[in-house]
């Protein structure tokens, strides 16, 4: 539901109101916040009648309309607000504001017209009816682009632009989210620069990097992207554009070839299981959409959560790879998902693969009555014709063929009904679908071969081999292919044309040069396949070939390979050309072939060549780093300590020097190897003061201490930071974190001389305070309470101190008098504690009602308070001492709902309760719940469900 600033919400901002109105008031706002909706209109009732001149009763009233549309009852919104059109006396700007909640209500009953014409209704005379009218168009634009009518949603927020009131900057963010999602990106970068020179950019400074990055993806100006991207992933705040934004970027690296900072990113998120699993997800369908299926296979099997689509990439990965067993049995479970036609065509594909014709042409009818795509249909098709054309049963082929050709007449099912009916006798429709081909698609290379030699073949039948060798000739005219070559020189050997036959048979290429360049294109273009084949045809030349390209043609096999992700091949081959005495490119065949073994999960035998690659010179420090990498990503934290210790203390390139004691620090931190720890972050800050991972050996430093709960090492470090800063700033920061660390040693005397460096009097009362609280004196912390009070700074904590001091005498008249001189008060820290106090002392002197409403308003004000639990119980026991046993159970069952602790206590509230009020049906099932949870507890409740007597 969207957030919406309530008319009322000016009250909170009159300094004229007296302290207990302005606290219902709040009380109010903050019911409303929470959605205690119930609780909310009861109150403005009350409100009504404890304040029956108040000046703000009318907007209590609208608001009570205003309650019905954050509920989302549209319906009783408009006629609520309506009446208020009809019945109250309204100044206009009041009536503005009902026009734009009435623009809204029609909204959310996605009532457009409705919502414009109330929308046209607001006066626009005034600045703050301008604002009215853009809020309304505004909210129709919105509106809009929920309803994904973003056509409609541009043209109101158009208008709305217009304006330019209070809202033109939502409104620039609004029209650049609807541009966006009408793929129009250069127009979202226009709004976005005009929403950035705005002043609320930081309140949506996630969504507004996220956007720009997006859309300069989406426009191909990576680098742009990347840099908005990288803003939103090193932000503070936690949102869906973070996590956007990082699985965009590791797309980025992936799809640029980076791995290395793909790799990092996503170690980077390990501290977020749920965004970790994601990005491992994303690592797992980008290999899988390349075909790199056995590294998709190894991210999916990291992932510890494992949903459908996880499942399906797992499955689809078997597939690719072969092991159709395992394939074939998580596509069966995804049989009822939303993946059921892909379970389907997989399970038809799979036995198909696994020649197991017969099943796929029994099973076909699995594909019948599905919800298919067209996509899907044509694919299923294709299936069941290619199993039935392996059976031989080709009239069944050429059925699922042809309705691939009914469903899409391209060229593909031209082809595939061309091959099943020259398997047949049908010469003439054979000859027909062959005319159809030559007329539609004259100039086709992909399927002209094979349908030339179907063609030759027919004729060949039909005693024309003339015409058979003329077909052939025509084709070698445009294209030199040697399969052509030779079923031609078949013919014209048959037909005794031997002249002829000598012509073709010298038709070749001999140049290994040429084959070379092929195969460096064809692996830059990522076909390495191919890429293979023509180096492949160099290395089986004999003796003939150039030793230098010769050995070139070793490496970019091996690079080939590395490229492909086939590393194990990588690593036989390069393995072999490192055997070898080979020279070319040594150094990157060392480093593949250690990288290879990395990615193939054996960091030992990659240590094993980055330890050669270290006797390169410039490949030196590279090498080490790498090694203590290789440790690291094993979790082995001492030998990579040694290993990263080796590049601080011996790399010549900076770059390898920092990272190698920055990685050796991070290390001795998951070994909570304090002593070393310490010394090498004092190394660190002090070889690199100005390093961008300074922050990162800071956090390190303290977050150790703290785990362990060595505050004396802490402590120490405060008090020289107190002793050697110049910074005054940091020098009153470092004294009171030693004094609150002084607070859990036994020195009292050490923490005294701390309190009296404070040079503030007041804060030095403060301090004394808690002090004398801690040792039990309360006499003599009365004293500084009572200084307290008369401060402006800390007038809540002596009145706290004050109120405790008489509760703990049983004198709860004066207690409370100063609990409430705290909830009166603007701003408070104590002010839950007080509000519970309070209600605590109506609880004790029998004011039941006044506790119960207490109680309540500390909960929903307070919801994160130490005692909002407590509260919310009480509160439960209050209802039921009054007798409203209807908001008791309520109670009770949320309680049982959001709680992990005291299951069994609202349990046997809830069953009493409802027996109560005669409800045993409920009370059974909260017994059966009781059951499962203390099963020895349950039992005084058994004979009574098993048909005894009332309890």
């Amino acid at each position: 539901m969207r957030k919406l600033k309530l008319f009322i919400a000016g009250l909170l901002i009159c300094s004229g109101l007296i302290a207990s109105e302005k606290e219902d008031i709040k009380f109010l706002d903050e019911l409303f916040i929470q959605r205690k909706y119930s609780m909310a209109l009861q109150e403005s009732n009350n409100f009504i009648t404890k304040y029956p001149r108040s000046k703000y009763i009318k907007n209590i009233k609208i608001r009570m309309g205003q309650v019905y549309y954050v509920e989302g009852r549209y319906q009783e919104a408009i006629n609520t607000l309506n009446g208020c059109l009809k019945e109250l006396k309204l100044n206009q700007n009041e009536s503005n504001n009902i026009y734009l909640y009435l623009t809204k209500s029609y909204i959310g009953l996605k009532d457009f017209d409705t919502a414009s014409k109330a929308a046209n209704l607001i006066v626009r005379t005034t600045p703050e009816g301008k604002n009215d009218y853009e809020e309304a168009l505004l909210s129709i634009g919105k509106g809009y682009m929920d309803n994904k009518d973003y056509i409609r949603a541009q043209r109101e927020l158009t208008s709305a632009l217009s304006v330019q009131g209070k809202n033109y900057e939502d409104v620039v963010l609004n029209l650049a989210l609807a541009a966006y999602n009408n793929s129009q990106y250069i127009k979202t970068i226009v709004y976005l620069d005009e929403y950035y020179r705005g002043a609320k950019v930081g309140t949506n400074r996630d969504l507004v990097n996220y956007l720009y990055g997006s859309s300069y993806y989406k426009t191909n100006e990576t680098s742009k992207a990347l840099e908005y991207f990288k803003k939103v992933k090193n932000s503070n705040v936690s949102s869906e554009y973070k996590t956007l934004s990082v699985l965009t970027m590791i797309e980025i690296y992936l799809k640029q070839g980076n791995a290395k900072e793909a790799e990092n990113i996503l170690s980077s998120l390990s501290s977020d299981p749920k965004l970790y699993n994601t990005a491992l997800k994303s690592f797992g369908d980008f290999y899988l959409v390349r075909g790199s299926s056995d590294v998709a296979l190894s991210y999916y099997n990291k992932i510890t959560t494992k949903d459908i689509d996880v499942w399906y990439g797992i499955a689809l990965s078997q597939y690719r790879l072969k092991d159709y067993k395992n394939s074939l049995e998580n596509f069966r479970k995804l049989y009822p998902t939303k993946y059921k036609n892909e379970s389907i065509y997989y399970q038809l594909s799979i036995e198909y693969l696994n020649k197991n014709y017969k099943w796929v042409l029994n099973n076909r009818n699995l594909a019948v009555g599905l919800n298919l795509s067209r996509e899907e249909e044509i694919a299923i098709n294709n299936l069941i014709g290619t199993s039935a054309f392996q059976e031989g049963e080709f009239k069944t082929a050429e059925e699922y063929y042809a309705k691939n050709y009914n469903i899409s007449p391209n060229k593909e099912s031209l082809y595939k009904m061309i091959v099943t009916l020259s398997k047949t006798k049908d010469r003439v429709k054979l000859n027909n679908l062959i005319k159809e081909y030559n007329t539609k698609y004259p100039n086709d290379q992909e399927y002209k071969k094979n349908i030339t030699i179907i063609t030759s073949d027919n004729l060949l039948v039909e005693g024309k081999g003339e015409e058979a060798i003329n077909l052939y000739k025509e084709y070698l005219a445009v294209n030199r292919d040697p399969e052509i070559v030779s079923s031609l020189i078949e013919v014209m050997i048959a037909q005794k044309k031997y002249s002829d036959v000598m012509q073709y048979l010298n038709i070749q290429d001999a140049s290994l040069e040429n084959t070379y360049q092929k195969g460096i294109a064809t692996m830059g273009m990522g076909r390495y396949d191919e890429a293979e084949m023509y180096f492949n045809q160099i290395l089986n030349s004999g003796d003939n070939v150039d030793k230098s390209l010769y050995e070139k043609s070793k490496y970019n096999v091996i690079k080939n390979y590395f490229l492909w992700e086939k590393y194990s091949d990588a690593i036989t081959s390069g393995e072999t050309y490192i055997a070898g005495d080979n020279l070319y490119a040594l150094e990157d065949v060392v480093d593949k072939v250690a990288i290879s073994y990395f990615r193939l999960d054996n960091p030992e035998k990659a240590r094993e060549y980055f330890e050669k690659l270290k006797l390169v010179s410039n490949m030196g420090d590279y090498a080490q780093f790498q090694i203590g990498e290789t440790y690291y990503s094993e979790k082995r934290y001492q030998d990579a300590i040694d290993a990263y210790r080796i590049s601080a203390q011996n790399s010549k390139n900076p770059e390898y020097k920092e990272k190698g004691l920055y990685w050796e620090i991070s290390s001795l931190y998951l070994l909570k190897n304090t002593n070393e720890f310490d010394a090498k972050s004092k190394e660190f800050l002090k070889s690199y003061p100005n390093s961008k991972l300074k922050d990162n050996i800071l956090l390190m430093e303290g977050e150790l201490y703290g785990i362990q709960g060595n505050n004396t090492n802490s402590l120490k470090t405060y008090e020289k930071l107190y002793g050697e800063t110049k910074d005054d700033v940091l020098k009153e920061k470092s004294l009171m974190k030693i004094i609150e660390l002084s607070e859990n040693t036994k020195n009292i005397q050490k923490e005294l001389e701390w309190i009296n460096k404070i040079t503030n009097d007041n804060k030095k009362s403060y301090y004394m305070a808690k002090h004398l609280q801690r040792e039990k004196k309360h006499e003599e912390a009365k004293v500084e309470f009572e200084k307290l009070i008369v401060t402006n700074d800390y007038k809540d904590f002596g009145a706290l101190g004050l109120g405790d001091y008489y509760y703990s005498k049983k004198d709860f008249s004066k207690a409370k008098e100063y609990y409430e001189s705290i909830l009166v008060l603007e701003n408070s820290a104590y002010k839950d504690k007080a509000l519970y106090q309070v209600a605590n002392i109506e609880k004790n002197t029998g004011l039941t009602k006044e506790a119960v409403r207490n109680y309540t308003k500390l909960y929903v004000l307070y919801p994160t308070s130490e005692y909002a639990l407590e509260s919310k119980i009480r509160s439960a026991e209050g209802y039921e001492n009054l007798n409203n046993f209807k908001d008791a159970i309520a109670q009770y069952d949320e309680l049982l709902r959001t709680e992990s602790k005291n299951k069994d206590y609202f349990l046997e509230k809830l069953i009493f309760l409802n027996l109560k009020i005669e409800k045993k049906d409920l009370a059974k099932v909260y017994y059966e719940q009781l059951k499962r949870e203390n099963l020895k507890l349950s039992e005084k409740y058994k004979d009574f469900f098993n048909g005894g007597e009332n309890i």
